[in-house]
C-alpha cells in the first residue's frame, strides 16, 4: 500500500474517491425519491437534520459498525449538499 509523505497514512486514489462520490450521488438521489424536493425552510432545520445524522453516526462508531458508519457519512454529506441548495436558492425564512 502505498503511503504519503506527510505522516505516513495510506494513500487513497482518485478511483477510490470517485467511487464515494458516486456512492453519495446515488444516496441524494434516493432521499430526494424517497423525501420529495420540498426544501428546508430555516438554519435551525439544517442544524437539526445534520445534528441528528451525526448523533446517528456516533451511535454506529460506538458499535464498531463500518457499514452504518459508511451509511450515517452518506447521509451526513446528503444532508449538506441539499442545506447548500437551499441557502443557495434563497429558501430560508430564518
Amino acid at each position: 500500500m502505498k503511503r504519503s509523505e506527510q505522516g505516513n497514512r495510506p494513500i487513497i486514489s482518485a478511483e477510490q474517491i470517485d467511487d464515494a462520490i458516486d456512492k453519495i450521488i446515488t444516496a441524494a438521489g434516493e432521499r430526494l425519491h424517497e423525501k420529495g424536493h420540498g426544501a428546508w425552510t430555516s438554519r435551525h432545520e439544517i442544524l437539526g437534520i445534520v445534528s441528528e445524522e451525526f448523533r446517528e453516526l456516533e451511535n454506529a462508531v460506538h458499535r464498531e459498525d463500518d457499514q452504518r458508519i459508511v451509511e450515517e457519512l452518506k447521509d451526513i454529506a446528503v444532508g449538506a449538499i441539499f442545506s447548500i441548495a437551499c441557502i443557495n436558492a434563497g429558501t430560508l425564512d430564518w
